[in-house]
This record gives C-alpha cells, structure tokens and sequence, in this order.
C-alpha cells in the first residue's frame, strides 16, 4: 500500500550540495521556511571541489559560517608557473583581501558539506529528506507541486512557493524544464590524482607548463594534496587510472611517486550554462545553471 503526505514549504531545494546546502543556511537564517531534497542518503565523502575563493566565503559569512570553513581551510596561496625543464618562469600570488579574505584557499568538500548539513539543526523552519527523490512537479501561479518518492511505499507531496534546483550538472530540474545547455566540452580529459599525504612542500598551486604534457597540482589541508594530468590523444581512460600508470605520471612531476592514492578519476570539463535560470517559480542554481571548468 502507498501511502503518500502533504506538506507545505516556502521554498523547497533539490539538491543537497554546497550551493543547496549553503542556500538552505541562507534562508534559514532569514527565518524563510524551506526544505531540501537529496537524493543520496549523506552528503559527499568523495574529494570533489578543493578551492574556495573570497567572493564565496563573503557568502558563507553571510550565513554566519566563514568562521567555521576556516577552521578547515588552509588560506591564502597561489600559483607558481613552471616550464618543461622545471624552471618558475612565472608567480601569481595575490595577498589583497578586498572581501576581508583570501583569494584562494584550500578546502575538502567533504568536510565544508558536513559542516554547512549540521549548521541546519540551529533552523527550525529548515526540513532536510535525504534519501529522498524528485519524481515529478507542476506549477501554477500560487505554487510548485512537486512528488517526492521517500521508499517504494511513501511519497510526499510538497507545495512550494518557490523551488530550486541546485542538483547539480546532470539537473532533473533543468531536465524536466527543458531548459537546455549551451556551450561545449574540452576534448583533452585530465586525470585526477588525490593523495593522502604529500612530500611536496611548496604551499602554492603549481602549474607544469610542459607541451609533452600539462599537468598542475594543489597544496590541501592536512597533508593532502591534488595533482590534475592531461590525457595525451591515444591514452585510453581505463587504463590511466591504474596504479602503475598513476605513480610513474606523478614521478614525472614532484616527490609523490610513493604516496598513498586516495581517488583516481578521469574528468572531462565543460563551459556550458543553462538557456535560462529561472522558468515561473522555479529557478536554477550552482552546476545546474552553470558549469565552469578550473582553468
């Protein structure tokens, strides 16, 4: 037997990301009743995202939790250019703070989602489902209706306000809107590299500037540490996230070649962004409206 509820919501998020979840902080704060939809039964445990700018931490001080990112960030580097032989050819380290932060700073998505979810216990009028799904939704001009499937035999009913979809690149929202992306995709791949630990010592970002090869790698919190190769033409994706492969790419580019692996992934980047971000009363925010690659 399906049994299904109603509930009612100011604004109702799907997707429990940084740009969901921080969202959800905001309007928690502003007393706004909201409730936010993820799929996944916890937020990320994966490294994804490791840099945070000045403008962003503008955004978590508003909702009173810079302080709180700081404590897990390490502040302040920059970027140091070297050519095919290993010379720095070239610095940019900028140490102005026109926002009252740093430029650049070095985090772990992990551990700024964990933060941002707990922040949503001091909110009363914030729900968060997770493990729950946007199935489908309606609009009309009092409200989003949307159908929210919690188990096999549960669904919720969710008359919002407004809705949001910050649920990422691959967007239901954006899908179901038929809101299309316009742009392209960079045709080089790059393989990811985290790392445990780090023998490298160099506190900035460092940028290998090799025509055999580009590659860059970032200094993270706590000893852990990034590197980012591009995939030559020919170099097939399944077989670059081997092991063997892995720590003689990493020998040729620093002191890591021995390090413990934490996640091995081949990543194509996109510059896309959405037609629209806004259709009615639903709106589109973070990977779902725009997706900017590192460069």
């Amino acid at each position: 037997m399906i049994t299904e509820k109603e509930l009612q919501t100011g604004v109702l998020i799907i997707g429990a990301g940084p740009t969901g979840l921080l969202l959800a902080n905001l309007l928690g704060k502003m007393g706004v009743p909201t409730i936010i939809v993820e799929k996944n039964i916890s937020t990320v445990q994966e490294p994804r995202a490791v840099s945070i700018d000045d403008e962003s931490m503008r955004a978590l001080q508003a909702a009173n939790l810079s302080k709180n990112v700081e404590n897990i960030m390490v502040s302040g580097y920059g970027s140091i250019y070297r050519g095919p032989k290993g010379d720095i050819f070239a610095s940019v380290k900028p140490f102005e703070k026109e926002y009252g932060f740093d430029k650049r700073n070095a985090f772990q998505q992990p551990e700024l989602e964990d933060i941002l979810l707990k922040s949503l216990d001091n909110y009363q009028n914030v729900k968060v489902l997770l493990g729950t799904y946007l199935c489908d939704f309606n609009q009309s001009p009092s409200g989003v209706l949307a159908k929210i499937k919690v188990t096999d035999d549960e669904k919720i009913s969710i008359m919002a306000k407004f809705m949001v979809g910050c649920d990422g690149a691959s967007s239901d929202v954006r899908k179901l809107l038929k809101i299309n992306l316009k742009g392209g995709t960079f045709v080089e791949p790059w393989l990811i590299i985290d790392l445990k630990s780090t023998k490298n010592r160099c506190s900035h970002t460092e940028v290998f500037c090799n025509p055999k090869r580009s590659c860059i790698t970032l200094p993270g919190p706590k000893g852990v540490r990034r590197y980012e190769c591009k995939l030559n033409s020919g170099e097939d994706p399944n077989k670059v996230v081997e092991e063997q492969f892995v720590r003689k790419l990493l020998g040729t580019v620093g002191p890591d070649q021995d390090e413990k692996l934490r996640r091995v992934k081949v990543y194509t980047f996109h510059a896309r962004i959405a037609e629209k971000w806004r259709d009615g009363l639903i709106f589109l925010a973070g990977d779902a409206a725009h997706l900017t690659p590192p460069f």
